[in-house]
C-alpha cells in the first residue's frame, strides 16, 4: 500500500485528499486495475471527522479497492460550503483520472461514499455532476472523469429537514436554495446508490434517507436502502473499530453490516470483483 498526500486546487482555493494505492500483487502474472472509492467524510459541515476516514477507507482496500479521502471545503469564516465542495468533488474525481496508469485505476468504477454531512456533499454531486446543464451552471464541466456509484451513510439530504436546525446554519452552508434539498436533483441520470441509517438517529432525522430514496425510485434508479432498527448518529464502522473509547453506543452489531451489504451491492453493479 502507499499513501500520497496531495493538495489539490480549484478557483485557486487549496484543498487536501489522501490517497491510499492498493499495490500490484507481486505474483500475479497479469496487472489489475482496481476501482477506487472516494470518501467524504461527516462532520457537521464544520470539521472532518477521523473516524469516517482511515477506518472506512482500509475497510474498502481490503476488498480490493483504492481509497481516497477529501477534506471537502468546510463552514469557515465567510467561506461557504457550496458550491466549493462540488468543485473539489470534481477535480478529485479528474486527478484520480491522471493517476490510472500509475496506479492502475479503473476509470470506470469511480465510486463516492459520503457520510453525514459529506453524504449532502455526495448526494448534491449525484445530482449535479450528471446533469450537463448544472455541471455548467457550477463550473464542473471542464473537470474529466465520472462517478459509477454513491454510497450513502445516515446522510443529511434536506436542510430544511432537521439538520441544519436554523436558517442561519443553512445560509452558512449556502445561499443558493437549488443546493439545499439534494432528493430535488435526483433524475434518471442520477448514478445507483446504496443508503443506509439508523430509525433513532437523533441528529439527522432518518427521513433524509427516506426522500432521498424514494426520488431515485421515481426515477428508476438502481437502489438499495438499509434503514436499520436502532442506533446513533454517526456510528461509522459500527464495531470496536470506530467506537469511542468507554462509548458502548458507538457499538450496533446490527448496523455493523452494512459494508458487508455495500461491497456485495457494488459486486451486483458490476463495480467490484469478489464474492461477500
Amino acid at each position: 500500500m502507499q499513501v500520497e498526500q496531495r493538495t489539490l486546487n480549484t478557483a485557486g482555493q487549496p484543498f487536501q485528499v489522501t490517497a491510499y494505492w492498493l499495490d500490484q500483487i507481486s505474483d500475479f502474472e497479469t496487472a489489475v486495475d482496481y476501482p477506487v472509492m472516494i470518501i467524504c467524510p461527516g462532520g457537521g459541515f464544520t470539521y472532518h471527522s477521523g473516524r469516517e476516514e482511515a477506518p472506512i477507507a482500509t475497510r474498502m482496500m481490503a476488498a480490493g479497492m483504492h481509497t481516497v479521502i477529501l477534506n471537502y471545503q468546510l463552514v469557515a469564516g465567510n467561506q461557504l460550503v457550496y458550491p466549493g465542495a462540488l468543485q473539489q468533488l470534481a477535480a478529485t474525481i479528474d486527478w484520480v483520472t491522471t493517476q490510472a496508469s500509475a496506479h492502475h485505476v479503473d476509470c470506470q468504477r469511480i465510486i463516492l461514499a459520503g457520510f453525514s454531512a459529506g453524504g449532502h456533499v455526495v448526494a448534491t454531486y449525484n445530482g449535479v455532476a450528471t446533469q450537463p446543464v448544472l455541471r455548467a451552471r457550477y463550473r464542473l464541466n471542464h473537470y474529466k472523469g465520472q462517478h459509477a456509484a454513491v454510497i450513502l451513510g445516515y446522510p443529511v439530504i434536506d436542510l430544511t429537514a432537521g439538520f441544519p436546525t436554523t436558517a442561519a446554519e443553512r445560509q452558512r452552508i449556502t445561499t443558493d436554495d437549488h443546493l439545499w434539498a439534494a432528493q430535488r436533483l435526483v433524475t434518471a441520470a442520477s448514478k445507483p446508490a446504496f443508503v443506509w441509517q439508523t430509525v433513532t438517529d437523533e441528529l439527522v432525522p432518518p427521513v433524509n434517507s427516506l426522500i432521498y430514496v424514494q426520488a431515485l425510485l421515481q426515477c428508476h434508479v438502481a437502489t438499495a436502502y438499509h434503514l436499520f432498527g436502532s442506533g446513533i448518529h454517526g456510528l461509522a464502522l459500527a464495531d470496536h473499530v470506530t467506537q469511542k473509547p468507554g462509548k458502548a453506543k458507538y457499538l450496533n452489531e446490527q448496523a455493523a453490516i452494512w459494508p458487508q451489504l455495500a461491497l456485495r451491492w457494488l459486486q451486483e453493479q458490476s463495480l467490484l470483483a469478489g464474492t461477500f
